[in-house]
């Protein structure tokens, strides 16, 4: 109840002698307490810790990322550079989310990179086809 209040707020409380506080109730979010006048004050259990540092995962699918960009740019060339560079960035976000904890995040970025890699490659064939046919 008020064990959750830090000492100074406690403190602050108790030396106001015209002040008593009524514990009311809570609910998931806060704690409710009535002073003497009937005034109704919620107080937050600050529940919500965030995390101390940013999540390192993120920057390591950094890499797969910018290959997957650059099998973008390998369209321009009759698709022959995202042959190579989009099954490379495929493998790549497969082989970080084996060696990383399983979390969500990881799934849905290894997924993210699987569908463009796709995608791209989707694109490319036909235009590597249309290209060798072009030369032969």
């Amino acid at each position: 109840m008020l064990n959750t209040l830090s000492q100074t707020n406690f403190e602050m409380i108790l030396s106001d002698c015209r002040l008593i506080l009524k514990y009311e109730g809570e609910d998931e979010a806060a704690f409710l307490v009535s002073g003497c006048d009937r005034a109704r004050l919620s107080v937050l259990k600050n529940r919500h810790v965030q995390k101390a540092l940013p999540d390192r995962s993120a920057h390591l699918f950094k890499p797969v990322f910018r290959l997957i960009a650059l099998a973008f740019l390998g369209l321009a060339p009759a698709g022959l550079g995202t042959l190579v560079l989009a099954p490379l960035a495929a493998f790549w976000a497969l082989a970080l989310a084996v060696s990383q904890p399983f979390s969500r995040e990881n799934t849905i970025r290894v997924a993210i990179a699987w569908a463009l890699a796709a995608g791209l490659l989707a694109l490319a064939i036909p235009l590597s086809k249309l290209f060798l046919a072009r030369i032969a």
